[in-house]
Parts: structure tokens; sequence; C-alpha cells
């Protein structure tokens, strides 16, 4: 098993200490998940330290066999649901956080910043479920197996999803950029 699966079974037998160490290495993974859905830093920030209220709060219910970052992620899921059924969110958006490498080249620059815009254009164009399979994979790089047990489905069915995801947000980017 792994590191954290050994933290948090110590957490869940009462070391709740422990937990710190799960928040130093999870929180901003977290926030950028809710944020990439969100784009409200505040809330997002508000809904982390949810997720981790819910963990100390339900650490009775981590099993000896579960994966901490599916199990995680998928109380990550239920707090955005709930987010968005009491605020009554209609539209989500997405916002992809400029990064803080600056290359000595202008034009890379330049041609980077685009690149992001537009990227972030076709992710707001794209179905929410798309963009959560998308955010989960890509900028959280959780494991399809650990998505699939998010979101309730087989691998294989995972699979056609994520192709269906990335050729929407492909075509879209496409869109976006007059290709």
């Amino acid at each position: 098993m792994t590191q954290d699966h050994e933290i948090m079974v110590s957490v869940r037998d009462g070391d709740v200490q422990k937990l710190g160490l799960l928040f130093d290495r999870y929180s901003r993974r977290l926030y950028n998940y809710f944020y990439l859905q969100i784009k409200d830093r505040l809330k997002s920030e508000d809904l982390v330290q949810n997720v981790f209220y819910n963990i100390l709060k339900y650490r009775h219910t981590y099993k000896n066999r579960a994966d901490f970052r599916a199990w995680m992620y998928t109380i990550a899921r239920n707090e955005k649901t709930h987010y968005f059924k009491k605020e009554r969110v209609l539209h989500n958006t997405i916002d992809i956080e400029q990064s803080n490498e600056i290359d000595s080249n202008p034009e890379k620059n330049l041609e980077r910043k685009t690149d992001i815009s537009h990227l972030h254009m076709a992710l707001q164009r794209i179905s929410s479920d798309n963009r959560e399979l998308i955010i989960l994979s890509r900028f959280n790089e959780l494991t399809y197996s650990e998505i699939s047990e998010i979101v309730g489905c087989k691998i294989s069915t995972l699979k056609v999803r994520m192709y269906r995801a990335i050729k929407e947000l492909r075509d879209q980017f496409r869109k976006v950029t007059g290709e």
C-alpha cells in the first residue's frame, strides 16, 4: 500500500495529527480541482477545508484496501456537487492559472499565454462531465483506476468517456483557434 494509505489508516485509528501530512501533500491539488471548475478562489479554499473536515469526520469509513486519492477525490466531488446544488450555480466555468515560469523569449511567452487562453476558452465550452474527467486525469494526474472509482464506472467505460472528452476538447480548441 502507499504511504498515503498508511497515513490515512493512522488517522482513522486515532492519530489525527497525521492528517496535516495529507493536507500538505494534497491541499494545492484539491484547490486546483475546485478552482478549475468554479473559478472562485475563496470558495475553492473553503471547499478544500470542507474536504479535509469531512476526511476527519468520516475517517472511520476509510477501508484497509482503499485507495486514498480515490477516496479523497470522491469526497471532493461530493463537496463540489453540494456546492453547485447549494449555490444553484447554473454555469460553472474554468480558468487556468498562469504559470510563474517565464521564458526569456517574449514571443514564446506570448504564444504560451495565447495557447493557455485558447485552452481556457475550449474547456469552458465542453460539457461539465467531460471537463471534470480531463481535470482529474490531466491536471490532477489521477489514474484511470482512481477516476473510475470516483465517478462510479468501469475502467473500460471511463476510457471511452475520456476519449470522447479529449475529442470534444480538441474540437473546441480547433474552433477557438480557427483551425
